[in-house]
């Protein structure tokens, strides 16, 4: 399928959809490009985005998409502390054949991280997405490298090649406007993905098939020697312009890579107005970690979420005393759990979905509305500002395994004041 539209500058955008099957295994490729139109001028496209029949493939659950031994998929990947020693083996990894667009987001929710979801929508089978949420996470991916560092609240593009310059993005752009960066970003790995793929051969050959079949049924039997002429010159132009096609798809991958180097280059100076350093430098303080103690935290969770996020001396009391190894998992969850509880006050409790699945989609944390074995031992309700609250709503950490280490926020849900009430952080409040 083939599908064209006019370009505001001249020419025309041009999509091609190929699908085959082979040995059981069924091939799909999107090809994106212009046609001048005859024009010998350029025919820029300001903005490439994958077509919808893509969009329907990356959603459909039933199948399971490869490129080589990548799996590719449209949707982010929440990266925490824990799962940082996986990504740097992945991106060391010699058998990576895709990039990974790496995107700091130290609040966990905002800008940073929205600016990931929409990018792992475009970016499908171009790059792979992971977020890499809170300041334990960021300071863990960065450790130990000397270069190639990940911009606090930026983003940074990981080729597969490990000498290759690896451009990034600092907080100016991903809390900016977004729709342009992600065509910036197209700009560079559409061209680069047609070079490392090549010409779409079985595109060419249905066509040529086509070119064929309409000569042979004009042409009559008295007419078929001329007929075999003008098939075996038509394939002699078709070689010298496949050699054409080639020579140009080289000079655009080194059109590409120089605007890689624009776009580092680009990012830097926006970045860093002194004088330029070799890689992007962390030097702003952030909240200290390694300690479980949250008495400086408390107050803070409370005012980021503009009184979304409350906490009763229960709460902060339970929490001094009880033995969670994980705290700063704890810290992580209580971070993401303000920024959630900003936005549905702004909303005014109506984000569009039940809170199970918003949480799921927007963080990496577990939310569940109920607890049966809290309510049956009557310890679901709890008294804060002369009211009786019921606190089985509870975001889960981990499950399966000791008990020091099942955690559990339970809070109350106010939908006069829109707020979340905390009356417990610690561990599991009932046996395992």
């Amino acid at each position: 399928m083939e599908i064209e539209q006019e370009l505001p500058k001249g020419g025309r955008f041009v999509c091609q959809l190929t699908s085959s099957e082979c040995d059981g295994k069924t091939g799909f490729r999107v090809v994106m490009g212009r046609k001048s139109g005859g024009l010998l001028a350029p025919a820029t496209v300001e903005d490439l985005k994958p077509p919808r029949a893509l969009n329907a493939i990356m959603r459909d659950p039933e199948l399971r998409r490869t490129d080589g031994s990548d799996t590719v998929n449209a949707t982010v990947t929440p990266v925490l502390a824990a799962q940082v020693p996986a990504v740097r083996e992945h991106l060391g990894s010699p058998q990576r054949r895709l990039p990974v667009l790496a995107d700091s987001s130290i609040r966990m929710m905002g800008p940073p991280d929205a600016f990931a979801r929409k990018a792992a929508r475009r970016l499908a089978g171009l790059a792979h997405v992971v977020v890499v949420s809170g300041w334990l996470a960021f300071d863990s991916f960065n450790a130990n490298l000397e270069r190639n560092l990940l911009p606090r609240d930026g983003a940074r593009l990981y080729w597969p090649t490990p000498d290759a310059r690896n451009p990034w993005w600092g907080s100016t752009e991903l809390y900016g406007d977004h729709e342009a960066l992600l065509r910036t970003m197209m700009r560079l790995l559409a061209p680069l993905s047609v070079v490392a793929r090549g010409r779409d051969r079985l595109w060419d050959a249905v066509r040529s098939a086509e070119t064929n079949s309409i000569l042979e049924s004009l042409a009559g039997e008295a007419e078929s020697k001329q007929v075999a002429l003008l098939v075996a010159k038509l394939e002699e132009e078709r070689s010298q312009t496949l050699e054409l096609l080639e020579a140009n798809d080289e000079m655009e991958s080194k059109i590409g890579r120089l605007e890689i180097d624009v776009a580092n280059l680009e990012a830097r100076l926006s970045a860093e107005p002194s004088p330029l350093p070799a890689e992007p430098a962390e030097v702003e303080e952030h909240p200290a970690t390694g300690s479980p103690d949250f008495s400086v935290d408390w107050d803070r969770w409370t005012k980021e979420s503009f009184g979304a996020l409350v906490f009763t001396p229960n709460a902060k009391a339970q929490w001094r005393k009880c033995s969670y190894k994980n705290f700063e998992r704890m810290r992580e969850a209580l971070d993401s759990l303000a920024a959630l509880a900003k936005v549905w006050k702004k909303e005014k409790g109506t984000v569009g979905d039940s809170l199970v699945s918003w949480i799921g989609n927007q963080t990496s944390l577990t939310y569940a509305p109920e607890d049966e074995p809290l309510r049956i031992k009557k310890l679901h309700e709890f008294t804060f500002e002369e009211r009786v609250w019921d606190r089985q709503p509870h975001i889960k950490l981990d499950d399966h395994t000791t008990k020091d280490r099942v955690g559990r926020i339970y809070f109350a849900i106010d939908g006069e004041a829109y707020r979340w009430v905390v009356d417990h952080v610690g561990l599991k409040l009932y046996g395992l």
